[in-house]
């Protein structure tokens, strides 16, 4: 069994046009934190941790109250050990977002 930590996330690019990114996140397809407010070039600490086995998957959603989540991406992480690795979310059409993780073996 493994253990996935995510650090922090990084806003380079927002998706909303109008004020700021409300980011949801989840590994393994099950919902862990947010929606967290974040500003471009602001950083979230996000300190979410969870044990799998094998890999699991980090998602970023941009949720929005009147219509449908946009998915910023998918990353899918594996169980070799990872110290300070970064993924990139940028599947939507604007947004561009870092997190920093690591994976205890």
């Amino acid at each position: 069994m493994a253990t996935i930590t995510l650090h922090s996330m990084h806003c380079v690019k927002l998706q909303d046009s109008i004020s700021e990114d409300e980011i949801k996140v989840f590994v393994g397809g099950a919902y862990v934190g947010g929606p967290f407010g974040v500003h471009k070039n602001g950083t979230v600490n996000l300190g979410i941790v969870r044990n799998f086995t094998g890999a699991t998957s980090v998602q970023l959603k941009e949720w929005d109250s009147g219509s449908a989540e946009d998915s910023l991406g998918i990353r899918t992480v594996g169980d070799n050990a990872v110290t300070h690795g970064n993924l990139i979310f940028d599947a939507a059409k604007k947004a561009y977002y870092t997190v920093d993780y690591s994976v205890a073996a």
